[in-house]
């Protein structure tokens, strides 16, 4: 298996901020689309989130045996 990417310092160090003004920025000022730019912000921290998460916890997952195909999926038989 071969070892997981690193999570690029360039990327985070762009999107957090611009995650955290987004989810800010309606608080503070009144927007038409407030919604909007909070979900769009709160979009971007579970995209930084999962791009940490998944390559950090694999291993554990496989270590633990949680491994094999996924059931969810049909076979090329069943089709």
């Amino acid at each position: 298996m071969p070892p997981p990417r690193p999570l690029s310092a360039l990327l985070l160090a762009s999107l957090l901020p611009v995650s955290i003004w987004l989810i800010v920025r309606p608080l503070m000022t009144h927007l038409p689309l407030a919604a909007l730019s909070a979900s769009l912000g709160f979009a971007i921290l579970a995209f930084l989130s999962t791009l940490f998460l998944v390559p950090a916890l694999g291993p554990a997952f496989v270590k633990a045996g949680l491994k094999g195909r996924d059931l969810l999926k049909q076979s090329r038989e069943e089709m």
